[in-house]
Order: C-alpha cells, then structure tokens, then sequence
C-alpha cells in the first residue's frame, strides 16, 4: 500500500527496479497473523488496518481502462485515478501487460510506471498493487461487498439506469474471480450515462464539465467496500487537473536515457506502413530515402535511430529465410514487398533501434518468452523519437493510413507538432 506522504515497507520492495517483484505475479498469500481473532468485525478491522491503515477500506477497482500508451496525456487511467481522489477511494494499481492495464494482466504497475512519480502526482490519493488488494480480499472473513458502474457518453441528458448484472462475466472475462469478492447477481449493476451537452467549453467562461463533473460524483458516491469502474470516455472530464501522462518506470526511462545520451546528436524516424498498399511502397520508401539525405546534409547528424512496426529486431532471421510468404508478428501482417521495401531501406542507411543498441537486454529476465508481445520496445522507442535532434515522419499520401499514422501523430504532438497549423513543425521533417 502506498499512503499520502508514506511507503510501507513492503511496497519499498515493490518500487526498487532490481528486484524480482517485476515478474509476473503469482498467486502466494500471506499467512493471516490474525485467524486467532474469532470475532469476525475485529478480524476484519484488523486486516483493514493492515492494508488500508483504517478500520473500513474503501476501494476503487478500475479493471478494464481503455488500452494504455495510445494517447498523448493518459487520460483514461488518470481519470480513475482522480475519481479515487475525488471520492476518497483507495485506487487499485492494476496489472499491466502489452498495451493494456487490467485485472487479467500477469505484470505489475510498476514494472511499466513509477509508482512514487504517480504518488507525488496525487499527494491526496492512496494507492494499492493489486497483488496486496487480493490478499486484503481473501484474508478478509466477511468478504467485502461490491457495486459495479459503466461510464459512457451519449444522449440529450445526464442520466442513470440501473442494469441486469453480469457478475459472471466480470469474473471469467475480466478475471475478477481472482478477488474474493460479494459478487453476484445481487449486486448493484449500474449505467452513467454522460450527455454530450455538458462538455461545452467556450470563450465567455463557461464550462458545461463542472455539471457534468458534478453529476459524476453525486452519483458515484456508494457504501460499497470495492467500486468496480469501468468507462469509455476518451475526453478529459477533470480539465486542467491531471498531470500530463503516466510517469514511467525507472528501468524504462533509464534505458531510454541510455540510449539518448548515446547516440546524440541523432535523427529519429517513424515509418508504420503495414497498412500501406503495395503499388505505393516503391515511391514512400523512396521519398523516405529522399528525406534523410537531405536532413543528413542540412544538419550534418548521421546517427540514426530507426522505429516501424515492421519486427526490425527479426530481420536478419527474416532476410536468411529466403522466403515470399508474408511476416508475421502478433496482430501484424507484412507482404513479401513490405520485407523487400524494409531491405532497401535498411541496406542504404546505417540505423541503431532499442534492441541493436541493447536496451532491450534488461528485460530479458522479467518478460522472457513475452518480450515480444510488450510495448516496452514500443515505450522506449517513443521517448527516444520525441527527444531526438530532428523528427522524420509524419507521411504524406499515398504513404499515411490512417491506422499506420497514429503513433507518428502522437510522436509528433509530443514533439510540439501543431495540428491546426501545418506549417508548424518543430523540427519535423515529413515525406
């Protein structure tokens, strides 16, 4: 448990980016110093004290947010967590794993975000891992009631209707039978509804998010022990009042930093082209070609730091194969031109990525066979282009899918890019 102002000692251990507490986690429960206590209210005031350092522990289990590290600010996680603060909830630090954080997940928060940045982010806030959360859930005798709330947006009015409950599904879907929780079918099922009215803000002062901020938390106030939350709100409801994004793990800024200070000056360039049809890979990598010469030639920096969703770490193993039939890799798909188009590009400009340089290495051990399936390459690899010398990305037709252009826009918007203006380019060179 983390407390405003406190670490217990046990969650010392768990920040310390050397020890094995970033591995996926296991189910192991500490033994219940207090089974001597019969009486079923002191035992679980006493458990309560233990990891809530109350008598009553008042959570907020956030289980499915919206995929993480796809947006600039993070604002789908940090809105739990500034529900929690708002409603004086402890917030669960859910598992982690590839792009999501979830219940279902095997890695701990902290092996992608720092716990203690997030706790100085939001001095008022309690935090939990969820590791600790679910031996508070099975130590507790009388196991701790639950009520269940989805958050969405839509319709001329704020509104709230209570729904049929689908306990069954949170625990096989969602994984929520990990926790020893009051969860069932008479559980309080219900769905906020957010109208779109109330996330008017114009230039006379008004700001339609405080009703709607209001509404919120009238609404959510609950006696439940666990607020199980989910939302699908890809707005900012708390303007102004988040921090910027989630802060990452020390053993993720360390290795970019690494790298960073390696290779600067340096040119970082973002091309995602799964998308791309193939008739059009000749002239983008062509363009691409194009666009790195003469940025080598106007700023005289010949480092080069290369990101594609193409498996670049794979490609000597790919090129060896000889073969025509399409890559491969998790949920992508590359033709046999896209592996000749990467070729061309790679033979003619001398490039270095997270894994070429090594950074990758310190993983090894915690993922092992599921380093592949991160985005811990794929966090690095942003930190690194948004603080590079010179920016190429940002494709021009018939180069830039939309699906293949979302990351190199977030790249860009980090960087300074001004979408309403495109003549702003904060050393962005496009192609």
């Amino acid at each position: 448990m983390l407390f405003p102002g406190e670490y217990l000692k046990v969650n010392k251990v768990l920040c310390n980016k050397n020890n094995n507490n970033n591995k996926p986690i296991k189910q192991k429960f500490d033994i219940d110093e207090f089974n001597h206590t019969t009486n079923v209210y002191e035992h679980d005031k006493k458990v309560n004290g233990k990891y809530c350092n109350e008598s009553k522990c008042k959570f907020l289990l956030a289980y499915f947010p919206p995929n993480m590290d796809t947006s600039i600010s993070d604002i789908e996680f940090l809105t739990y967590v500034k529900l929690a603060e708002s409603l004086g909830r402890i917030m669960v630090l859910t598992n982690v794993r590839s792009k999501k954080i979830s219940t279902c997940q095997p890695f701990p928060f902290s092996l992608y975000y720092d716990i203690n940045k997030l706790q100085q982010n939001f001095p008022n806030v309690k935090f939990i891992t969820q590791d600790e959360f679910q031996k508070w859930s099975y130590q507790r005798y009388d196991k701790p009631s639950t009520s269940h709330y989805y958050i969405t947006d839509g319709g001329e009015e704020n509104s709230i209707v209570n729904t049929s409950p689908y306990s069954n599904s949170l625990k096989k879907v969602w994984c929520l039978d990990k926790f020893k929780l009051k969860l069932n079918d008479t559980t309080p099922f219900k769905l906020l509804r957010l109208s779109w009215n109330n996330w008017i803000v114009n230039d006379d002062g008004f700001d339609g998010r405080n009703d709607l901020k209001n509404f919120l938390l009238n609404n959510l106030q609950d006696n439940s022990d666990v607020l199980l939350v989910r939302h699908d709100i890809r707005e900012s409801i708390f303007l102004n009042e988040l921090p910027p994004h989630l802060p990452y793990s020390s053993i993720i800024e360390d290795a970019s930093t690494k790298i960073i200070n390696s290779l600067r000056p340096y040119i970082a360039i973002l091309w995602d082209f799964e998308n791309t049809k193939d008739p059009a890979l000749p002239i983008c990598s062509s363009r691409l070609l194009s666009r790195v010469q003469k940025t080598i030639d106007v700023s005289d920096i010949e480092n080069i730091y290369f990101v594609s969703d193409y498996p670049l770490y794979r490609l000597n193993d790919i090129i060896s194969l000889n073969s025509t039939h399409p890559v491969i890799r998790s949920t992508h798909r590359f033709s046999h031109i896209h592996t000749e188009t990467i070729k061309l590009i790679t033979s003619t400009i001398p490039y270095y990525t997270a894994d070429s340089l090594g950074a990758m290495k310190s993983f090894e051990d915690t993922l092992k066979d599921e380093l592949e399936e991160s985005s811990i390459r794929d966090i690095i690899d942003k930190l690194v282009s948004i603080k590079a010398d010179k920016f190429i990305g940002l494709p021009r037709w018939p180069c830039n899918d939309p699906t293949d252009s979302k990351r190199a826009k977030i790249f860009a918007e980090l960087r300074g890019y001004d979408k309403s203006d495109n003549n702003t380019f904060a050393n962005i060179a496009r192609f």
